[in-house]
């Protein structure tokens, strides 16, 4: 029997669950419904298509990076490598608390290609997440090695959640933390 009081922020985080789970194309408008404890018609009461949905999905996920990992790299009661240590730890760990990696990372694959309508979103998230790791590599490199440094990171950590995905093994999101601590120490 569908719930009858669902709020739209419950519906974001279900949505996000699912799409991170199982795809952007792979989740049904049916399948969001069962997850939301709504019956299919009521869904659209909330948001007028998958993709408004999937919108509000990459806006929600970009402000709580923003305001709770990405910050962590301008916090200046911390020095800069600490600040990077912390930053990239909550990353790691907000991404992989629930099933499916990299929201962000496994969108940008999945439709990067295919749903212009998104690509906007995905590009301000990763273009505020180099900043973020530009401004902490910045502190002991000049600007153009502390932007490669933190592209670098940026490619590591995407690439590292290929590799969970593949093999199961989380070794590649420690190896990722310990490779952008390193390079910060080099």
């Amino acid at each position: 029997m569908p719930v009858q009081k669902v709020t739209k922020v419950e519906v974001v985080k279900q949505a996000l669950f699912l799409f991170k789970k199982q795809g952007y194309h792979r989740t049904s408008m049916s399948d969001l419904a069962v997850a939301c404890g709504l019956l299919k018609g009521s869904f659209y009461h909330y948001f007028s298509s998958k993709d408004a949905l999937m919108l509000e999905v990459l806006e929600t996920v970009h402000q709580y990076f923003a305001t709770r990992v990405f910050s962590i790299a301008y916090d200046e009661t911390f020095p800069p490598r600490e600040r990077l240590e912390k930053m990239i730890a909550k990353q790691i760990y907000v991404a992989a608390s629930t099933e499916g990696g990299c929201l962000m990372g496994n969108m940008a694959i999945e439709t990067a290609l295919v749903t212009q309508e998104f690509l906007p979103k995905m590009r301000e998230f990763f273009e505020e997440y180099l900043r973020a790791l530009a401004h902490l590599y910045s502190s002991k490199f000049e600007p153009t090695i502390a932007q490669k440094l933190a592209e670098q990171a940026i490619v590591e950590y995407e690439g590292a959640w290929i590799m969970v995905k593949l093999t199961q093994n989380n070794q590649f999101l420690h190896d990722v933390h310990q490779h952008a601590l390193e390079r910060f120490d080099a």
